[in-house]
């Protein structure tokens, strides 16, 4: 069993619950996060830590602020649901940045 079906599993309750449409994009942007990681060679659950979603943030530069923060708070719900300790790093967004 790998991490994708780690969060597969994990998703399957929460998107059945609540606002379905929001969750379901959630729970793809959780996807993404086990695919990349998995790429960097997280097998489950459990070795996904900040430094994957550290690195997850630099390789998708290019997308817009709104949209980092909304992996953000899928990230922050896997947290939760994968019972991990504290929350995900945020995201350093590009309108914080000085010049």
């Amino acid at each position: 069993m790998g991490l994708r079906d780690d969060v597969k599993r994990l998703a399957h309750d929460y998107v059945r619950k609540g606002g379905k449409q929001n969750r379901k994009k959630q729970a793809k942007r959780m996807l993404a996060l086990a695919e990349f990681s998995e790429g960097l060679g997280c097998q489950d659950i459990g070795r996904l830590g900040k430094q994957h979603i550290i690195k997850f943030y630099k390789a998708n530069r290019s997308l817009s602020d709104s949209v980092i923060y909304q992996h953000w708070l899928a990230f922050r719900h896997l947290w939760i649901l994968a019972k991990k300790a504290g929350e995900p790093p945020k995201p350093r967004l590009k309108n914080e940045i000085a010049p």
